[in-house]
Parts: structure tokens; sequence; C-alpha cells
């Protein structure tokens, strides 16, 4: 795992593997889970071959990922993942309206 300009890559080999069928990227708050399985079979008149491969791994990274800011791609045996995380600001600050009350605590009608 890296960390560039705010934007985190992963890599994990995962030779042998179809991205749309084998491989399965998550994101959950601050943790990106990759699960891959792969079964292939060979046969001929005189013996038959099975192969299975499985394979799960969840990085946690320093703060909360942005679901609209990951991109997973798959390249000659190479999953690479790259993530953002929301910026501090967004994270813990956000606006609440206050409105105006009539002294008792209820909100005033207009």
């Amino acid at each position: 795992m890296s960390n560039h300009d705010g934007e985190y890559v992963l890599r994990a080999q995962l030779p042998g593997m179809e991205p749309e069928s084998d491989i399965r990227v998550t994101v959950d708050d601050n943790l990106i889970t990759v699960q891959a399985d792969h079964a292939e079979s060979q046969e001929d008149k005189e013996h038959s071959e099975f192969r299975y491969g499985s394979f799960r791994r969840t990085v946690r990274l320093p703060g909360t990922i942005r679901p609209d800011k990951v991109d997973a791609s798959y390249t000659d045996g190479v999953l690479t993942i790259r993530a953002a995380l929301l910026d501090r600001a967004e994270e813990s600050e956000y606006s609440v309206p206050v409105k105006r009350g009539n002294g008792r605590g209820e909100e005033e009608s207009t």
C-alpha cells in the first residue's frame, strides 16, 4: 500500500483470475476487502487436473474512504485499487440549521 497525493494505492498479485467473476472488492467506512476465488479444471482421455485458489484480505486505511473515489483495475495478474479518503472537515464538521424558538424550547410558527 502506498499514499500518493491523498490517494492510497493497494496492489495484489492474483494471477490467472477473471476480474469480472473471480474478484470482489468491497468498501466499508475505512476498510477495503479484496476477495478472490478461482477454480479451473483440465481433462483429457488419460487424466484430470483441478486447481482451486481462494484469497481474502482486509486493509484498514487511516480515515473514511470516499466510495465515489475508489477505482479497481486488473492487468497482467495484478489487481490495483486506488482510494481517496474524506477530508477531515467532511468527516467531522457539518452545519446544523438553527431555527428561531418562542422562548419555551419550541419552534415558532410563522
